[in-house]
């Protein structure tokens, strides 16, 4: 194509860009459908969706994608131009891709310094051959683009909190036996004290957390901070998970009168054909079998911060090889009613139903449900959402 850059304001400089705005300048220089931002998070070596143009709402649903595997992974682990002809056979990681009706793909790294920080990519509806030219458009574009996303890092003290947030999530990798994937979305307006958490305790056995300080903003951020840390510890010298849930709602009502939170925490060993389940208030999570989904039949307790002398209980939760269990916050099936006074929470819980199937891996049930239930809306919430799964025989 012929290049655009003779005429810099396209790609103007400003202050308040935001990575949004400058991806829509990208398309519009590419004379592109879509555009797509994926930025690197280093501790799992994955790229994450940070903006998109042409999907809607929907691309927030978009898959997690490893450095090395599929097309933006490869732009990653290469640092360089990468190209994919769909008509021709390529092949794509991301579903929404595929379901937008994009045809080829450009796609070129966004570095800083030498330091990757993602890829941005263009999409085509028609099939179409990419010269020198429309490489080096992209690049100057990418340019631009890392420029925008050093200005939000600098100067966006409430991106600055989110990635602080984010810093207490754990990094997820299968382990023999059992298959794992997660996902976290912040609120629109705030983010709040949504959390997740697998980690390792002494006799190879595995703690799961799932859990929402109730609130927004930074205060709610530290509070959840501040518990995960102290569970995990009481975690290293009580095998019972209910013991573990009365000294964190003990710690909540001593050091953070007037807080409260839903917590539901889990202790499994390999092979992993049973957890044992103690819930604070949290919602059940649901099961995934062959023949549908249901409720895995763990109920709660009274949420921490009210009483720290409450008696929890703890139950033992089967998962056959081949089963899969979804954990997650009220953000992703608690909406406000509508406007005729229905309750919509039971159509979000019977899409996630609808769309969670043993039968997929937890990273594609993870991208699923989201797709189903938050799909093009807004959350008011914040959304944290866990699956494991125990691989087929």
């Amino acid at each position: 194509m012929s290049s655009s850059l003779d005429t810099p304001p396209v790609l103007a400089d400003d202050a308040d860009e935001t990575l949004e705005s400058a991806l829509e300048r990208v398309r519009t220089l590419m004379d592109a459908q879509t555009a797509t931002v994926l930025l690197l998070d280093e501790p799992s070596g994955k790229l994450r969706p940070a903006a998109a143009i042409g999907f809607g709402r929907r691309w927030r649903t978009a898959s997690h994608v490893a450095l090395g595997r599929g097309f933006a992974g490869r732009i990653a682990a290469t640092r360089s131009a990468q190209v994919v002809d769909l008509a021709a056979g390529g092949t794509v990681v991301n579903p929404l891709l595929l379901a937008s009706g994009v045809v080829n793909l450009l796609g070129v790294p966004l570095l800083s310094g030498g330091t990757l920080l993602g890829v941005v990519h263009v999409g085509y509806h028609r099939r179409r051959d990419f010269g020198a030219e429309d490489v080096a458009d992209l690049e100057l574009a990418a340019a631009s683009v890392v420029r925008t996303i050093e200005t939000s890092n600098a100067q966006d003290a409430h991106l600055s909190a989110l990635v602080l947030q984010r810093s207490f999530l754990p990094t997820l990798r299968d382990v023999d036996g059992l298959e794992m994937a997660a996902r976290y979305l912040p609120a629109d307006g705030d983010f709040g004290g949504d959390w997740y958490d697998v980690f390792p305790l002494p006799g190879e056995r595995l703690g799961v957390v799932m859990g929402d300080v109730m609130g927004h903003g930074l205060q709610a951020s530290i509070v959840m901070g501040r518990l995960r840390s102290v569970l995990r510890a009481h975690a290293l010298e009580e095998d019972d998970p209910a013991v573990v849930l009365e000294r964190l709602d003990r710690a909540l009502c001593h050091y953070e009168a007037g807080t409260t939170a839903t917590v539901l925490y889990a202790v499994s060993a390999p092979p992993f054909a049973q957890l044992r389940v103690s819930n604070a208030g949290h919602l059940p999570p649901l099961r995934a079998r062959t023949g549908g989904v249901e409720g895995a039949g763990v109920e709660p307790d009274p949420l921490l911060g009210f009483d720290p002398d409450v008696r929890r209980s703890t139950t033992t939760l089967d998962l056959a090889p081949g089963e899969a269990l979804a954990l997650f916050t009220d953000g992703l099936v608690d909406v406000p009613a509508s406007a005729d006074g229905t309750d919509p929470y039971w159509e979000r819980l019977t899409l996630m139903g609808r769309a969670f199937s043993a039968d997929d891996h937890p990273e594609t049930a993870c991208t699923r449900i989201l797709a189903e239930t938050v799909g093009d809306d807004g959350t008011e919430d914040d959304v944290a959402l866990l699956v494991l799964r125990r691989p087929p025989p």
